[in-house]
């Protein structure tokens, strides 16, 4: 009887651990997702802004009787030079976070892995 027990036990045991491994990594990957898509917000955020303050630069230089000068031209350059270098680093945020993620998802993995050995170690011992 209390053979039968840990068989089942045993048994149990490791379709949880597949389960549990399964619905991490199904966790792991809308995460991902989540991540992902908050990062291209955070792109076109940087663009609009980009846009916004090119305006707003050419409509004071405008204004001040200045826009044909040298300064609108180096203002208008360095506001594109901070929205590349935003973007550049949103998008190398990205990348990092997606290593994460694949890193999460081995991790996962090899604790099912565990837990399977585990449970199929629990029936060794049951029959040993």
């Amino acid at each position: 009887m209390a053979m039968g027990l840990s068989v089942i036990g045993g048994v149990i045991s490791a379709v949880g651990a597949m389960k549990q491994a399964k619905a991490s990594a199904k966790a792991e990957k809308l995460r991902e997702r989540m991540m992902s898509l908050e990062a291209l917000r955070k792109r076109r955020e940087l663009v609009r802004e980009g846009v916004v303050a090119r305006a707003q630069a050419t409509s004071n230089a405008t204004a001040q009787g200045a826009s044909e000068g040298s300064a609108l031209k180096g203002g208008i350059a360095q506001i594109t030079n901070q929205q590349t270098r935003n973007t550049l680093a949103s998008t190398q945020d990205e990348e990092l976070g997606h290593g994460v993620f694949r890193a999460n998802r081995q991790y996962a993995k090899a604790g099912g892995m565990i837990s399977l050995g585990q449970g199929i170690s629990s029936l060794g011992s049951a029959f040993g």
